[in-house]
């Protein structure tokens, strides 16, 4: 592994093992797939729910009881305090966003990337413009400044499809720093990586990850 903050393939491919072995030992939900064709690269994958407030219009509150049952969010029991339903005399939904995370090695930047797509329980993709407006406050002026470098559509390099991308053109500057101030003690690539960036994103590494 190289000080300058970048990485091989092959020194890739051996801390998504590592880190595998870290995400399974914290519980978390990682695990590896591989592109199609000869090469067979290894990249990591997770799948995620979170909820979204939103308001409710007269639409939506005739829409959630097919989009329960294409979820399978089924109520068994109206009295079922977890039962999922609309509360109709509210003017808040609460919506569940699927997610799902994938780690790319980039061969020309030589570093992870981050790729995720966001979709609504109908299927539709969640939009660039609610992407930008979910980035936490402490990373708005940056966005505000790097919009279309920062956080965009791209291709995914396996798949094919649009995914959004975190641009990886400061990654290999910020694993030197990490590398330079951590000297003294190894350093678990993916895990400092993703605990930078991923919380950019909402996603973050739960304390277990540290241990």
């Amino acid at each position: 592994m190289c000080k300058s903050g970048t990485l091989s393939r092959e020194e890739f491919e051996k801390e998504v093992d590592d880190f595998l072995e870290t995400a399974k030992n914290a519980k978390d939900s990682w695990h590896v797939e591989f592109s199609q064709g000869k090469r067979r690269a290894k990249y990591l994958v997770k799948h995620d729910f979170k909820l979204r407030n939103h308001t409710v219009t007269e639409d939506d509150v005739a829409r959630q009881s097919i989009e329960d049952k294409n979820w399978g969010l089924k109520a068994e029991d109206d009295n079922d305090s977890c039962a999922l339903s609309v509360n109709h005399s509210s003017n808040v939904n609460e919506e569940f966003i699927k997610y799902e995370y994938h780690i790319v090695y980039s061969h020309s930047y030589g570093v992870p990337v981050l790729y995720f797509t966001a979709s609504q329980q109908d299927g539709k993709l969640v939009n660039l413009e609610e992407i930008w407006k979910s980035v936490p406050e402490v990373y708005r002026k940056r966005l505000e400044y790097e919009k279309w470098t920062f956080l965009t559509q791209q291709e995914h390099p396996y798949l094919c499809v649009p995914f959004y991308q975190l641009h990886p053109c400061h990654t290999a500057d910020m694993m030197k720093a990490a590398f330079t101030a951590t000297a003294d003690r190894p350093v678990n690539y993916l895990v400092t990586w993703l605990s930078s960036v991923g919380p950019v994103i909402g996603l973050n590494l739960s304390n277990a990850y540290s241990m």
